[in-house]
């Protein structure tokens, strides 16, 4: 559990929040991308599809920002990223793929 939110894992926990109200925290955010996954998140299904939704919604740039708040590696990120897809049919999301080409 995060002791302390961070500026980009605050920003993207907001941004998804917008529409619905309070269903994902900063520290779920940082949750999601230290596991790779959203196996490690509550049963909540708005909350696993928002942030699976981030990839598509935001600038790579915030999403690796937040990665670095929370303590993770781009790998880890990229990992939720794939998971996210297969789990929710998302399509791509070439910004994302693009911002990684290279650097994985």
């Amino acid at each position: 559990m995060l002791k302390h939110a961070t500026q980009y894992l605050e920003m993207i926990a907001t941004h998804l929040n917008a529409p619905y109200g309070p269903v994902v925290n900063p520290a779920d955010v940082a949750a999601a991308l230290r596991g790779g996954d959203l196996l490690s998140l509550s049963s909540d299904a708005l909350a696993k599809e928002l942030l699976a939704s981030m990839f598509i919604e935001l600038e790579p740039e915030f999403i690796g920002r937040a990665s670095y708040e929370a303590g993770v590696r781009l790998e880890e990120a990229d990992a939720l990223y794939q998971q996210a897809r297969k789990q929710f049919g998302l399509p791509r999301a070439p910004r994302w793929e693009e911002a990684l080409e290279g650097v994985l």
